[in-house]
């Protein structure tokens, strides 16, 4: 038998193709082995980030490395791995950053916002995980990003978990790290909390890990309520305060103040206390030890003050200091109550008493008749309606001549105080009260005297309790047409008139208007400045000064750098010590010197010559003639600048009539002024109607002065 050799060829083509194929697959299997084993041993030794890739047992490791000596310490581990021959590097490191911060936001609305750098995907991944379990339900954004920094990555991990877990304390907020700097900031969930947060931010930071700002604040209470009640069983406080440490102070000066007496504090740690709330804590709780019980409840800005004090003079005292001293952003609400003795009257001579207690009016001593009891009780419900009268008179002979005169002075002050009394004895009229209106309290005692006249001698004490303002709000105007007018505070009713005296002897032959107000505060050093700057002002061509607490204001034209340079002189040297001052006054063009010379000579014509209307109309009379051909000329010889016409009226009539009476009396002027070659395209026109008056409208002189036309020449 022969062999053919084309067989066996025809043989070998199939063996040669399953021998690749099984070499094909045994190789996939030793790479497929080789990766699974390299990623173990890459993890256990802590190079998570490599990815090993094979070709054969040839490896090639690819990856983002933390650290510059994590590519060689991942190829040391992978070629420790049997099988593997050859391991090469292809990895990357990830940025380097010099600035390392990172940070977690807690919203408040359920959702935690991680953002900055880390150094690793397993530090990554260790952060979440913290996130998640710290705020449980809640939503975890992942913001961060891997990156390189120069620190103890132990320390640093260390100090985002445990920023994370205060963090969860907070109801919002946010923590984070510079480095290995923490910052820490946000609103707790409760008073425990914040206590925790802020014993852990002191005592408890992680090794190496620094506090550069701790703003963590107590909840908010709303309302912030606060509360002490003094009885026989001691004293027991309740509501919030602002932290451990006012806690203390408060609970020290209670201890001070109310000697042997128990405390009991049930205060908690909130925030949202008003401005000035310990201020108002503590003069309560002086003011508190003075009552023999009672007690204090504040409510955010509103304080509801109760007792009951030994005598009416401890009563005054301490409605008095309230008012004083606790700040004016509070609201008081007093009811201080003391044992009222029947009023004691004189034990001889014909007596007679009035006395207003708040509640109602007692009437005591000695009538002449049942027709003057009468009259008298109708008087005191006329004065003070709704009011109960206790009359416990007797009626008596022997009244003295202008007895009903004296008794109805003495009533006729008595609805301005809060509480008083009249005692009219023979002709001695005693007046004594308090008030918290500043002006009632000044206004009385003269008022109380020249009701009585020469019928009876006067005597008064009334005590002002009402709070005494510091910072008055005042200000003087002196307008282009040379109107001044002052409006504002005023300290008492002597400054006051004392005030438009000299601003009628600084600004003599102007109208002064006086728009001010009485609220009650010390003359000096007020009046003062007030003076200096209604004498400053007039150095001025039209200006402004105004007076707020301590800041003094000066603005204005002056005619030059030299009289600008006096009034800040003066104001430097002659201001009152404690005054501040500032100015903006500006130095007059050459063109507004011009222009107001020709308003000055306008209303020089104007003031001697007559510019009169038919009654109730807006027809020049002929005597007005010659004044405005005169005003034409002035015009037309200052041909540069505009004209503003106004027109003014009395107060006779409706104010709508005024309105438009006084548009067509300043339209009449122009036109006349036009028809004598004054250029129409300067001059415009304003009705004021009655707004603007210069004298009284309750006479025919005043009014006669306040119809009038006035002139204002304007730079274009």
């Amino acid at each position: 038998m022969r062999c053919n050799p084309t067989y066996w060829l025809l043989g070998l083509v199939p063996i040669a193709m399953l021998s690749w194929v099984a070499v094909q697959l045994e190789q996939t299997n030793i790479e497929l082995d080789l990766s699974r084993r390299a990623e173990d041993a890459l993890r256990r030794s802590g190079f998570s980030w490599a990815n090993p890739h094979f070709a054969g047992r040839d490896a090639v490791v690819t990856g983002r490395a933390a650290d510059e000596r994590d590519p060689a310490g991942a190829l040391s581990s992978l070629r420790n791995v049997w099988g593997v021959r050859v391991a090469s590097d292809r990895s990357e490191l990830i940025d380097s950053v010099a600035d390392y911060r990172w940070s977690a936001t807690a919203s408040g609305d359920g959702r935690v916002d991680l953002q900055g750098e880390v150094p690793s995907e397993e530090v990554r991944e260790a952060l979440l995980a913290a996130a998640h379990r710290d705020f449980a339900g809640q939503t975890v954004s992942d913001g961060m990003r891997l990156a390189r920094g120069s620190f103890n990555r132990e320390a640093w991990l260390a100090g985002a978990t445990f920023g994370l877990k205060n963090l969860s304390e907070l109801k919002r907020g946010e923590a984070r790290l510079a480095v290995l700097d923490l910052s820490i900031a946000g609103e707790a969930r409760t008073s425990e909390a914040y206590r925790s947060v802020r014993a852990a931010l002191a005592e408890r930071r992680p090794a190496g890990i620094g506090l550069s700002q701790e703003n963590v604040t107590p909840p908010v209470a709303r309302p912030f309520i606060w509360s002490i009640k003094k009885s026989g069983a001691g004293l027991s406080l309740a509501g919030f305060t602002r932290s451990d440490e006012e806690r203390e102070r408060i609970g020290v000066r209670a201890k001070q103040l109310f000697g042997g007496m128990t405390v009991a504090d049930n205060t908690d740690i909130a925030d949202g206390a008003p401005e000035g709330w310990e201020k108002a804590v503590m003069v309560a709780l002086d003011q508190l030890a003075q009552l023999r019980t009672g007690d204090v409840a504040i409510r955010d800005r509103e304080m509801m003050f109760s007792g009951e004090a030994p005598n009416e003079q401890v009563a005054s005292a301490v409605k008095r200091t309230l008012k004083l001293q606790v700040p004016q952003n509070f609201r008081i609400l007093e009811q201080v109550r003391f044992p009222r003795p029947d009023v004691a009257l004189p034990s001889s001579g014909y007596v007679m008493g009035i006395v207003n207690s708040g509640a109602s009016l007692d009437l005591v001593g000695m009538v002449p008749s049942e027709a003057a009891r009468g009259a008298l009780i109708d008087a005191i419900k006329a004065r003070f309606p709704g009011r109960a009268v206790n009359d416990k008179t007797q009626v008596a002979p022997g009244a003295p001549d202008g007895w009903q005169q004296c008794v109805v002075a003495g009533l006729s002050s008595l609805p301005r105080l809060k509480k008083g009394k009249s005692v009219l004895t023979d002709r001695k009229l005693e007046l004594s009260g308090e008030t918290d209106d500043y002006a009632a309290s000044q206004a009385v005692p003269s008022d109380v005297k020249a009701a009585a006249g020469q019928t009876c001698e006067t005597t008064t004490d009334i005590a002002f309790t009402g709070q005494m303002k510091t910072d008055l709000t005042w200000k003087a105007i002196r307008e282009p047409n040379g109107m001044v007018t002052i409006a504002g505070e005023a300290p008492d009713d002597a400054s006051r008139q004392r005030l438009i005296e000299i601003a009628q002897q600084i600004y003599a032959g102007s109208s002064v208007t006086d728009n001010m107000k009485i609220v009650g505060a010390s003359s000096e050093p007020w009046s003062s400045a007030a003076h200096l700057g209604l004498e400053e002002m007039a150095r001025l061509k039209n200006g402004e000064v105004s007076i707020a607490g301590k800041e003094f204001v000066i603005k204005g034209a002056a005619e030059s750098d030299q009289v600008a340079s006096d009034i800040r002189s003066v104001l430097s040297t002659d201001l009152p010590p404690g005054f501040k001052s500032r100015d903006e006054i500006t130095v007059m063009s050459v063109e507004e010197k011009a222009a107001d010379s020709c308003q000055t000579l306008m209303r020089q014509a104007s003031a001697k010559g007559t510019i009169n209307f038919a009654r109730a109309k807006a027809d020049l009379t002929p005597d007005s003639s010659q004044t405005l051909r005169d005003l034409a000329q002035i015009a037309n010889e200052c041909p540069s600048f505009k004209i503003q016409i106004e027109g003014h009226t009395d107060a006779e009539g409706t104010d709508e009539r005024n309105q438009r009476l006084s548009d067509r009396r300043a339209r009449a002027v122009a036109d006349f002024l036009s028809e004598n070659g004054v250029d129409p395209r300067r001059l415009t026109t304003i009705g004021y109607g009655a707004t603007r008056p210069i004298a009284d409208n309750a006479s025919e002189e005043g009014r006669a002065k306040n119809r009038r036309i006035e002139f204002t020449v304007k730079v274009n």
